[in-house]
């Protein structure tokens, strides 16, 4: 069994994660200090302080959800290489299947959809793979 559509789906997944992180880190988070700080232009200095603070700390939020997001995508092509041909990866089930709920909970409802299409078709790949490894196996004891 041939891995060839997954390992495209998870390509087209990182790509996409790839994207909104880039976007997430350079626009959004330049936007919202930006937005913010005209926001705070015609506010008393106790809450220009507080408001600033607060601002700095869901910018800092932005900024990392959108490393986070980036590594992930990382983490996203490397399993896609690596992924095998003819074998079953209990691990890499897992990380597909966490991570399409990782961008369901993070409404990204494109990845999630391009996540949740590469588990269910992995999943159906591995009950193949095992029956083809049965299969495999009463043909050799047979033959003994």
């Amino acid at each position: 069994m041939t891995r060839k559509t997954e390992r495209t789906m998870l390509f087209i997944g990182s790509i996409w994660n790839l994207i909104t992180s880039l976007l997430t880190m350079f626009s959004y988070h330049t936007w919202f200090n930006r937005e913010g700080a005209q926001q705070l232009e015609s506010i008393d200095i106790g809450t220009l302080i507080l408001g600033t603070h607060l601002i700095d700390n869901i910018s800092k939020v932005i900024l990392t959800f959108g490393l986070f997001v980036f590594v992930g995508s990382i983490i996203n092509f490397f399993i896609a290489i690596k992924l095998k041909d003819n074998m079953i990866q209990p691990k890499v089930m897992i990380w597909i299947a966490s991570w399409g709920i990782i961008q369901l909970v993070s409404m990204d409802i494109l990845g999630f959809i391009i996540y949740m299409i590469a588990f269910v078709i992995y999943f159906a790949k591995n009950k193949a793979v095992k029956i083809a490894i049965e299969r495999t196996k009463n043909s050799s004891v047979n033959k003994v």
